[in-house]
């Protein structure tokens, strides 16, 4: 790509970033959709790469990066670049199941657990994020985090908040049931579902374009 260099493996992080074949797929929308908000939820190795990726083409897209644990969240600088750092909350199962029912994030439903930070199996949570905090027509969601199945909440969070096609990469799409989750909130299009085990024994993703019901 017009010799665009990076290193992947360090952003692979032995399984704990994107993969090198995750990065190829958010490239060619990049380069070929009309991106203009991107949203991430799991900030690090995917903040470095559409930064460095938006220098070397040119490109004018805005980044707004959540993430709960500033240990591992991108410690770069940029002007299109919005960092946001908010602990993790969680709610019961019933305020979990309404989220979908209603296609909303209802916050004042969920308690903080920022001390489950490094629980990879936290149950219902998600980073406590505020309406304020989300920019308007979003084009691209990466969602890398966090761990658990509450990854899934950014599906009520951001309806009302895309534009007409929203591109959304899934990573990790087949521990829980995150497409099944997405389908309750939004018109999909499953654009692609990769599992190798060759990369690695869990490795898996999911590219979808969604629109609002």
């Amino acid at each position: 790509m017009e010799n665009f260099l990076i290193d992947y493996q360090q952003l692979w992080k032995n399984g704990m970033g994107l993969h090198e074949t995750q990065f190829e797929e958010i490239s060619k929308i990049l380069l070929n959709q009309k991106i203009q908000t991107i949203v991430e939820f799991g900030s690090g190795g995917s903040t470095q790469f559409l930064s460095s990726f938006r220098e070397h083409f040119g490109l004018s897209y805005t980044i707004t990066s959540f993430d709960h644990n500033q240990e591992f969240a991108f410690k770069g600088s940029y002007g299109f670049l919005k960092l946001i750092t908010r602990n993790l909350v969680n709610c019961n199962d019933e305020i979990f199941e309404k989220c979908f029912q209603e296609g909303n994030f209802l916050r004042e439903s969920f308690t903080d657990c920022q001390e489950e930070q490094n629980n990879f199996r936290v149950k219902n949570a998600f980073y406590g994020v505020t309406p304020q905090d989300l920019p308007k027509n979003i084009d691209l969601v990466i969602l890398d985090g966090p761990n658990g199945n509450g990854r899934s909440l950014a599906f009520p969070l951001i309806k009302n908040r895309i534009s007409e096609n929203c591109w959304v990469l899934i990573d990790d799409e087949d521990h829980y049931d995150f497409v099944k989750r997405c389908q309750e909130v939004f018109e999909t299009e499953v654009i692609k579902k990769i599992k190798d085990p060759d990369i690695h024994p869990l490795f898996s993703y999911c590219l979808i374009k969604i629109r609002n019901k």
